[in-house]
């Protein structure tokens, strides 16, 4: 279930900076700084979940979702500075996001391969 709420949240997310510049609260340009990166690693994010899923022929171990939770806070992080970017232009949440985007992205693959690798 996370391999799928988590990158939902995020391109959801992910798309609130182009609703806030179509309200005038921000530049398209800035806008369009924040949604890009944001949707592109959500589509990364549920790719590889999906092609690291087995399917119901293998049963993950219980502490799967442990495994994965490190990453999905990051990503919801991003989520988050996604979400303050449809308000506000600070570069701070820029750089921000860019950083919670790559930790969380290379905390949630490591652990999909792990989980993965752990089930039988």
């Amino acid at each position: 279930m996370l391999a799928f709420a988590v990158p939902s949240a995020l391109a959801t997310a992910g798309l609130q900076p182009l609703l806030g510049a179509a309200t005038g609260a921000v530049e398209l340009r800035w806008a369009i700084g924040l949604t890009a990166p944001a949707v592109i690693v959500a589509g990364l994010v549920f790719g590889a979940g999906r092609l690291f899923d087995r399917g119901d022929s293998v049963q993950p171990p219980w502490y799967s979702a442990w495994m994965l939770f490190p990453g999905a806070f990051l990503l919801a992080g991003a989520a988050a500075m996604c979400i303050f970017g449809a308000l506000v232009e600070f570069s701070v949440i820029t750089w921000t996001m860019w950083v919670l985007l790559i930790a969380g992205s290379l905390l949630w693959a490591a652990a999909m391969v792990l989980v993965r690798s752990a089930s039988r």
